[in-house]
C-alpha cells in the first residue's frame, strides 16, 4: 500500500512541476496584452498634431519642385514625409528646403522625434536616377543622413 501511495504523490508533484513549468513558457513565449507595445517610450513625449504635419506638407508645396508630398507619424516617435520631386531636382536643393521644414517642429518635438523622408521622382524613370532616396535623422542628429538604392 505504500508503495501505491508513494506513486500517486510522486504523479502529483510531477504534474505540478511540469504545470509550473509549461505556465512559466508560455509567460515567456506570449506578450502580455496589457502592456503597451512601445513600452514606456512614449511618455513625457510631445504628440504632434494634425495641424503641425499640415503645416509640414504645406511648407514643403510651397516649392515649385515638388510634384506632392504628404506627412504622417508611423511607428515610435517617427516623422516620415513622402515627397515626390520634378525631373532634375538636385538632393542639395531638397536638403535646403528640409531645413525649412524642421523649422515648423518645436524644439521638444525634434528632440522627442526621428524624422525621415521619402524621396521620389515618378517623371524619371531612367536607370541612373538618384531617387528614389531616402533621408533620416535621429533626434539627437542635426542633419539628414542619405541613402539611395544604388
Amino acid at each position: 500500500m505504500n508503495k501505491k501511495i508513494f506513486k500517486i504523490l510522486l504523479a502529483l508533484v510531477l504534474l505540478v512541476i511540469i504545470g509550473v513549468v509549461i505556465y512559466e513558457l508560455v509567460k515567456i513565449i506570449l506578450p502580455d496584452s496589457s502592456v503597451s507595445l512601445y513600452g514606456n517610450r512614449q511618455e513625457n513625449t510631445t504628440k504632434i498634431s494634425n495641424e503641425r504635419l499640415s503645416k509640414t506638407v504645406e511648407v514643403i508645396r510651397e516649392n515649385n519642385f515638388i510634384n506632392s508630398a504628404n506627412a504622417y507619424v508611423g511607428g515610435v516617435l517617427i516623422v516620415n514625409i513622402v515627397i515626390d520631386v520634378k525631373k532634375d531636382t538636385k538632393l542639395l536643393t531638397i536638403e535646403s528646403m528640409l531645413d525649412k521644414v524642421l523649422a515648423v517642429y518645436t524644439d521638444k518635438e525634434k528632440a522627442d522625434y526621428d524624422f525621415q523622408v521619402f524621396v521620389t521622382c515618378k517623371e524619371d524613370t531612367s536607370e541612373d536616377s538618384v531617387y528614389p532616396i531616402i533621408g533620416y535623422k535621429h533626434k539627437s542628429s542635426l542633419a539628414f543622413k542619405w541613402a539611395n538604392n544604388s
